[in-house]
């Protein structure tokens, strides 16, 4: 006889022995148990999770000797030749070669027929999303009212390409991918029973492998048991599948937290090398940077050995919840790019440059600006502020050093406004405001309207190696911002220390009100509108006081430009 892979050897026989599918297997028990069988059904689900192994075990339900059972004896000649695939009464179509609207037809036809043996006569039609709409369309009648002793079961991985009239004229049953723990509980019962040892690690590369599918799942194991023997270890599987070896990739995510480009490139450079796939180094990569994302933000949501635990322990404090989102998306995006190019070691190599370099979320961007624009000290600073004097003349060099320390408090500095107003800048009562004046002055010789911009703001001591720069408006503090540089040259020649400069916007306080100031006499002379042509009439201007509409018409504009009125003088 010929050899039978373990898919097939080791295929659930009853509804009992079905893995991970327990809502639909016992859904289906209870209907068959109180004789509520549907006409229809739609299995839907990835490949491999067994739909078309419920079908057939439904078939044996409905048309062994002893039912419709729940519990199929497998014995009778209804279940062996279902078993067998050689029952007249069941009927396996493929969908994808019988797709057209003269199958359905055929098929159509030979609904009509009594089963030859059996109670019902059951089609299983398998892949069931390829069909034509055509022949769906012919099909919609018989589905719907089929003969008492017809049961239509559709098997596909796609449902959303089976048109709507076809769904819902079936039952619905979604089957979910088998979890890694059932896969190995599986596995570990056929090694047991083939006598074949298997260790931990091999075990959870072939649950990483083959999706949620236990046929995938079987498929590996009956080709590493062909390459290994008696005894599989982690080291046959990398040899038969090409996995990588554990040790590149944790290196590999060790280099991007310490942003070690050339470390990257070599790890690259071996994995080529060593005849690995770069596709498998990117997809083994991307695989480890997620178990780091779930494993930070939620243990348990991982099924890992504790070999790997401790990996993922030591390496978790390595990279942010940010910095791991942003990485998947880019891993995908490289191995997206390496499938369409003539050279994927390039793109592999630009990507992986690419994540190495300085990364910064935009939300902490956004705190920091925040905090910037309230006046809030960044926290990476020292806790408290060096220790500033200032100093007269150095001693030893005759140089004019600079240092920040208590000063008395210097009188306000009259500066002139745009229109000559005269401003009052409140100066700092530490050396910050001296050490200012004399950045000022140096920028001025250089940079005399930088300087002439920056005379009219004011400097104090900031929380660490910060310096405040006093503006009044923000083109003040844009000016600071774009001068940046300059000035913290400027300040490091003063004061032989580095500080970084900030710009705080601050309103200039308000001039408290003063007595009604003298009224100030001021002889405006106007030709007179009326009364005798050329005759000229003398007004005084009074302060603090509107000017009246009584004033001649050719006297209101001038009025208007001065805070006053205009009286006609006796």
């Amino acid at each position: 006889m010929s050899y039978i892979v373990f898919a097939r050897r080791y295929r659930p026989q009853n509804f009992d022995q079905i893995i991970g599918q327990d809502h639909i297997s016992q859904t289906l028990k209870n209907a068959i148990s109180e004789n509520r069988v549907a006409h229809a059904y739609l299995f839907s689900g990835p490949r491999g999770v067994g739909k078309t192994t419920t079908a057939r075990i439904m078939a044996k339900a409905l048309n062994c000797k002893k039912g419709p059972t729940q519990d199929p004896c497998g014995e009778c000649p209804n279940c062996l030749d279902i078993t067998a695939g050689s029952s007249v009464d069941v009927q396996e179509i493929d969908g994808a070669s019988n797709r057209g609207i003269d199958e359905i037809r055929a098929l159509r036809e030979n609904v009509k027929f009594a089963p030859a043996s059996s109670k019902y006569k059951i089609y299983i039609i398998d892949e069931a999303h390829q069909i034509t709409d055509a022949a769906f369309n012919a099909l919609l009648k018989t589905l719907e009212e089929p003969p008492d002793h017809v049961v239509f079961i559709l098997a596909t991985t796609e449902p959303q390409k089976v048109p709507l009239t076809i769904l819902s004229r079936c039952q619905r049953y979604r089957f979910k991918p088998l979890s890694s723990k059932e896969i190995v509980t599986v596995i570990e019962k056929i090694m047991g029973t083939e006598s074949i040892k298997i260790d931990k690690t091999a075990l959870q590369m072939i649950t990483a492998s083959c999706g949620g599918s236990m046929r995938d799942a079987l498929s590996l194991l009956d080709q590493v048991v062909s390459f290994a023997s008696n005894e599989i270890t982690a080291e046959h599987m990398q040899d038969l599948l090409g996995f990588l070896p554990k040790e590149i990739v944790t290196s590999a995510a060790k280099a991007l937290s310490a942003r070690d480009s050339a470390g990257l490139l070599g790890l690259i450079k071996k994995t080529n090398d060593e005849g690995y796939s770069l596709t498998q180094f990117a997809k083994d990569l991307r695989e480890h940077l997620r178990k780091l994302l779930l494993f930070k933000i939620n243990p348990e949501a991982l099924e890992i050995i504790p070999e790997e635990e401790k990996t993922l322990s030591e390496q978790k404090e390595l990279f942010g919840v940010p910095w791991l989102l942003r990485a998947g998306k880019m891993i995908s995006k490289a191995m997206d790019d390496m499938k369409y190019s003539d050279e994927p070691r390039l793109v592999l190599e630009l990507h992986m440059l690419k994540l190495a370099q300085p990364y910064v979320p935009a939300s902490e961007l956004m705190e920091k600006l925040e905090k910037m624009e309230s006046g809030i000290p960044p926290e990476d600073g020292p806790a408290q502020p060096p220790s500033v004097r200032y100093a007269e003349k150095n001693a030893e060099d005759g140089s004019d050093k600079l240092e920040f320390g208590v000063k008395e408090q210097a009188a306000p500095r009259q500066q002139a406004g745009p229109g000559g107003e005269q401003n009052t800048v409140v100066k700092e009562t530490d050396g910050a405001a001296s050490v200012w004046d004399a950045v000022v002055s140096d920028i001025r010789k250089n940079r005399p309207l930088v300087g002439s911009i920056l005379q009219g703001a004011g400097a104090r001591n900031g929380s660490g190696n910060v310096f405040n720069v006093i503006v009044q408006n923000q083109f003040q503090a844009d000016s600071v911002a774009r001068n940046q540089g300059l000035i913290e040259e400027c300040i490091q020649k003063k004061t032989g220390q580095r500080y970084a400069v900030r710009p705080v916007i601050e309103e200039k306080p308000q001039a408290s009100k003063q007595e009604a100031p003298e009224v100030v006499a001021e002889e405006i002379v106007a030709e007179n509108g009326g009364g005798n042509p050329g005759a000229v009439e003398v007004f005084e201007v009074e302060e603090e006081v509107s000017a009246k509409k009584s004033v001649p018409s050719g006297l209101e504009k001038i009025a208007s430009k001065f805070p006053g009125k205009i009286t006609k003088k006796k």
